[in-house]
């Protein structure tokens, strides 16, 4: 069942949202898998320290924190993953890791990264791993009231492939131009042997006229 917390706040708020169930998954992206949801409107919830206060950083599932820039956007001096076991007494109505993006219903600033902005619908967790609610990101925002940053950020191994790619990509660009320029020095000499050997004729017309 769904955090009773989390249920009564959206039912007194009266937001339309959409309970899913699903098998129990631990992570934000086997989440959205098993619901077919895009990973970019699954909220991943991660509970940081800033400046030794906890907090809620709220992100695309895809997507990892980059703890410089949440803490340059939340005008902190340090900023730091929270362990569960920090974290764990914080949500005690809902299991450990399935806490749902509504800081405020737990006494905690929630930060949300820019990308979500763009999502006319997301998906969170709802208190417990086999549970998630469906709702509008517009509802979320105006009951959570979170600021936002953008601190989202790929992992290493799609940023590195992504480079990749784009080397990939440049290389062939480059081998492309390499071929055109052949290609038209190639026809720029065809034409100057063709006008050379059309020349002939005529010079050698003038020079018997010269004779």
């Amino acid at each position: 069942m769904i955090s009773t917390r989390l249920k009564q706040f959206l039912d007194q708020q009266q937001v339309g949202y959409d309970v899913m169930q699903h098998d129990p998954a631990f992570t934000a992206q086997q989440l959205a898998a098993r619901l077919h949801v895009p990973g970019r409107e699954f909220v991943k919830v991660v509970v940081v320290k800033m400046d030794g206060q906890f907090a809620l950083a709220v992100l695309p599932a895809p997507l990892r924190v980059n703890l410089k820039t949440l803490a340059e956007g939340a005008g902190a001096k340090k900023c730091q993953i929270a362990s569960e076991a920090e974290f764990q007494q914080l949500f005690p109505d809902c299991e450990l890791g399935a806490m749902p993006p509504f800081g405020n219903l737990y006494n905690l600033p929630t930060y949300v990264d820019q990308e979500l902005t763009f999502d006319e619908n997301i998906v969170i967790n709802a208190g417990t791993h086999a549970e998630a609610i469906r709702l509008r990101y517009s509802d979320f925002a105006r009951l959570a009231r979170p600021k936002v940053v953008r601190f989202g950020e790929p992992p290493p191994a799609e940023v590195a492939a992504k480079k990749k790619a784009a080397r990939a990509a440049a290389r062939k660009k480059k081998a492309k131009k390499a071929k055109r320029e052949k290609k038209a020095k190639k026809g720029r000499k065809a034409r100057r042997k063709k006008a050379r050997k059309a020349a002939r004729p005529k010079a050698r017309e003038a020079k018997k006229r010269r004779r």
